[in-house]
This record gives structure tokens, sequence and C-alpha cells, in this order.
């Protein structure tokens, strides 16, 4: 019989080889097909293939080489349309350009704070390549499908890991990306939960609709799970939302609970506990911590117009000297409280107000309500011009994902995040498809009453 580092030896080649001789099909049609090339962007952006490599394949730049192949498949492309540039892809370039001069006047170590901003550049590549290429509904549908194929996949792996241990399996993200967090993974994955349901919804085959269900169970299993109390609002959030537009109020209202109060009782006691500390948050050292940080990061940003810069209050140096703990009590008092070295924000707005001051917080709080607003200006659209009803579906869990990011991303650092900027790609993209849309329908009866009235006077 084998010894188990034999076998999990083996098992992680024959999973090297398998990618490897998937990789380049997967390259041929990001060259073919550029909606393509931008979904597989996306994808490798949150399934971080060199976390599921251990053996000779691990050594490959993944990212690098379908980047480069979705822009190269996009320089290529002879049909390239116009773009439609409107307020939230200004709103884009505005707060990229203002996370250069907040980097290029940093407080911070230069050479971290410019590796930070090369990280969210490519981020906004990715929104101004997306704008540019997706082009249907079927190029939106196949960058929804790319985040279910890579957080969706997470999330059922990590989900039966879970329920078959117990409770007693640690869920967390892949190390060394960003979500590897466990609370930045479950706000990933909340985020990702509206747009599964709009996938069950204009999906047709049996046995997809089947996978997508599997993986919204797995989604909430791995929320919960995380023991994330971010994710456990912002899930409840989600949850109320659906429940409130649901047509089958008084039925969901007797089964959800129950359903959720037996799910519950099989949770872990540490799960419990930690939950419980929402009540107590005053108390609770961690968040007591978080406390520090955002008052540190007020701080940097009263002090300098351009913020602190990419993580510079994760700084010793920096968050010692703006001293947090005895600096803007009157707000919240941790004079009593001491913490040996720097804190992260654990928040998407201190995080930025940190990072960039007042104004670049201003921009990002504008570019969240931009997309929002155009995602409502869309279903608008289309109730008074029905061209198409999927799209009514997706402009409503477009909302739905923002509001869920807001909620939870309250109690996170995950302000430069791939899949909230392809959501504000999908929404800029979106819009402009109904649009063209609606102007043709408009054009088509235009001529058509013209022709009428012709024949009419004849």
């Amino acid at each position: 019989m084998q010894s188990t580092p034999k076998l999990m030896s083996r098992r992680n080649t024959m999973r090297d080889v398998f990618f490897l001789l998937i990789f380049p099909m997967i390259l041929y049609f990001c060259f073919k097909k550029p909606f393509i090339g931008i979904s597989m962007w996306l994808w490798v952006a949150l399934f971080f293939p060199k976390a599921w490599v251990y053996g000779f394949a691990s050594g490959i730049r993944y990212n690098l080489i379908i980047v480069g192949a979705a822009i190269i498949s996009y320089l290529v492309m002879k049909e390239k349309q116009k773009n439609q540039w409107d307020s939230l892809s200004w709103a884009v370039v505005c707060f990229l350009v203002w996370t250069f001069f907040t980097s290029l006047f940093t407080i911070s170590i230069p050479e971290v704070v410019w590796t930070e901003w090369v990280e969210f550049f490519k981020i906004c590549l990715l929104y101004f390549f997306a704008v540019a290429i997706l082009r249907t509904e079927t190029h939106i549908n196949t960058m929804i499908w790319a985040v279910v194929f890579s957080l969706g996949f997470y999330s059922v792996v990590e989900g039966l890991k879970y329920i078959s241990s117990g409770g007693g399996h640690v869920l967390a993200g892949m190390p060394s990306h960003v979500l590897g967090d466990r609370n930045d993974l479950a706000v990933g994955i909340i985020v990702m939960i509206p747009l599964v349901v709009y996938l069950l919804s204009v999906t047709q085959h049996k046995i997809l609709k089947a996978g997508l269900t599997l993986v919204l169970i797995m989604a909430v299993v791995c929320v919960l799970g995380s023991g994330s109390r971010g994710g456990f609002i912002g899930i409840t959030i989600v949850a109320g939302y659906f429940w409130f537009h649901s047509k089958h109020k008084f039925i969901y209202l007797l089964v959800v609970p129950l359903i959720a109060y037996v799910g519950l009782e099989y949770m872990p006691a540490s799960w419990h506990e930690r939950m419980s500390t929402i009540e107590n948050a005053d108390q609770d050292m961690s968040f007591l911590g978080r406390i520090m940080a955002w008052k540190q990061a007020i701080l940097m940003a009263m002090d300098n117009i351009t913020g602190g810069g990419f993580k510079a209050g994760q700084m010793n140096a920096i968050w010692f000297q703006y001293d947090p703990q005895h600096n803007l009590n009157w707000l919240f008092d941790t004079s009593t409280v001491y913490f040996d070295g720097a804190k992260a924000a654990h928040s998407i707005y201190f995080q930025v107000l940190g990072d960039h001051g007042f104004l670049g917080l201003f921009l990002f709080l504008l570019i969240i309500y931009l997309a929002f607003s155009q995602a409502k200006q869309t279903a608008k659209m289309l109730k008074a011009h029905p061209v198409s009803p999927s799209m009514v579906k997706l402009s409503s869990m477009i909302r739905v994902s923002l509001v869920a990011y807001v909620v939870a991303g309250a109690a996170v650092s995950l302000a430069y995040f791939d899949l909230l900027f392809a959501l504000f790609a999908i929404s800029h993209v979106m819009s402009n498809i109904i649009k063209r849309e609606v102007t043709a329908q408009q054009t088509l009866a235009s001529n058509a009453n013209s022709q009428f009235a012709r024949e009419g006077s004849g």
C-alpha cells in the first residue's frame, strides 16, 4: 500500500498534467474570441491557478500569459467598436490618475506603494478592455460564467470540505491571493451569489441548473462557515433583498427560518462564539484594532491631501507616528487599548481614505454610485422598452451585488478587487447594449410609421 505522501505527490502531478493539457486550449480560445479572452482574464484573476498546482506546472505565470493573449486578441480584432465612454468610465480614469499622484507623494515606502499601484492599474485595465471588447448579452454572460467557474468552483470545493468535516474544516482563501483572507473570501462569494441567481434565471439546461444550484448552496455554506462577521451581515442583507422581492414571501417566511435554525444548530461552538461578538463589539479586541486602524486612516487623510499611499497605514513607523491610540478619542476612546504593530484598515472606506485621502474616497464612492445608478437606469429603460427580459434580471442582480459589496466591504480591506471593476464594466456595457437596441427599435418603428404615412397619402 502506498504511503500518503506518495499518493499526494501522484495526485499533484496528475493535477499539473491535466492543467497543462487544457491550458493551450484556453489560450486558443482567448486568441480566437476576444470576449473569451477578457472573460478568462477575470477567471485567472479570481481562480489563481498557481494555488491549484504544486509541481512542475507551478512555475508558469498563467495570469501574465492569459492577460497577454486577451490584449493581443483585442489588438488584432478587425472590427473594433467605437468606445462610448460615459461618466462611469471617466470616474474610473480620474480615480486611477489620482492614485498615481498619491503614490508619487506617498509618505510610505515607494517600492511597496508602486508595486500596489501596478496591481491596481492591472485591475483598471481589465475594466477598460472589458468595456472595449464586450458587445452582446452573450459576451456578458460568458464573463459571468467565468466568475462562477472561479469563485463558484472554490465555493463548492471548500463547502463540501466543511460539510464533510462537520464544521471542522477551516475555510480560508488562496494563499498570496487577493482573497487569501477568509473575510475577503466571504465578501467575494457574497458578491458572486446574485450573479449565480441571474444565470439560474436564464439557463435552460437541466444539468447546468443543477450545477448552479449546488454552487449557490455551497456559497452560502462557505460564507457562514468562514466565520466572517461581515460576511454574515452581508449575506443577511442579500437574503433580505431576495425575500422582499419574492412572490412567495409568506412561504419563505415560514420555511427559511426553520432551515436556518436547523443549519445553525449544527455550526460549531466556535462559530457561535465569534458571531456573538457582534453584539459586544466594543469589548472585542479585533474590533478595537479596526477602530484604531480607522482612526489612523482619518489622521493620515487629515494630514495629507493625497493620503498616505497604498498600504501606508500598515507600516509600523507610520502607525506609531500618528498614534491612533491617543488621537481622535472624542470619536472613540482607545486610550486604554494597545497594539504592538500596525493594523490593516479592514474597511474598504477607510482603506481608500487612508491610502488616497478624502478626494480618493469621494472618487471611489462616486464610481460605485454611478455603476449602481447606471444599472438602475437600464432597468427603467427596459420597462419602457422591453427589448431584453434577461437584462432586466441582470440589472437587478448587479445592484444587489453592489449593495452586498458596500455592506460587507465595510469590514474588509478589499477596495481594489477585480470582480468589483468587472461589475462596473458589465453595468457600462449593458447600458450601451440596451441603448443601441432601443434606438434600433425606435428607428424601425419610425421608418414603419413613415412608410405607412406615405402609403396612406398615396
